[in-house]
């Protein structure tokens, strides 16, 4: 069904939405950093890449923007536990966190049959 990479600094909550997704029939890749999360686009084939916005050395917005330029037709779904505007300003899709394990699989769905 395809590789997703979700990148978020909060351990736990990464694999939970990796056993969410690999439960929906996607493969999984994971990372805590941003520089990890480019790193995984840059070593692997990934299909969709779900970043958390607040991740240390890179955020995920940051991240994304870096993203167009290395792979420009990767889509990108962002992740934000912040009240704050600024996912909403990229242009991006984005969840507000928390959000059920079905809006995830959904999202990351629409991502993949671009």
């Amino acid at each position: 069904m395809g590789t997703i990479l979700v990148a978020d600094d909060n351990r736990g909550f990464a694999e939970l939405l990796r056993a969410t997704l690999e439960e929906a029939g996607f493969e999984v890749l994971t990372a805590s950093t941003g520089p990890a999360a480019m790193a995984c686009v840059e070593q692997n084939e990934v299909d969709a890449a779900v970043l958390d916005i607040l991740m240390p050395g890179m955020s995920g917005d940051a991240v994304a923007e870096r993203l167009r330029q290395i792979a420009p037709g990767l889509p990108v779904l962002l992740m934000t536990g912040s009240s704050g505007g600024f996912a909403a300003g990229s242009g991006l899709p984005y969840l507000r966190k928390p959000f059920p394990q079905e809006a995830l699989v959904e999202a990351v769905r629409r991502l993949v049959k671009r």
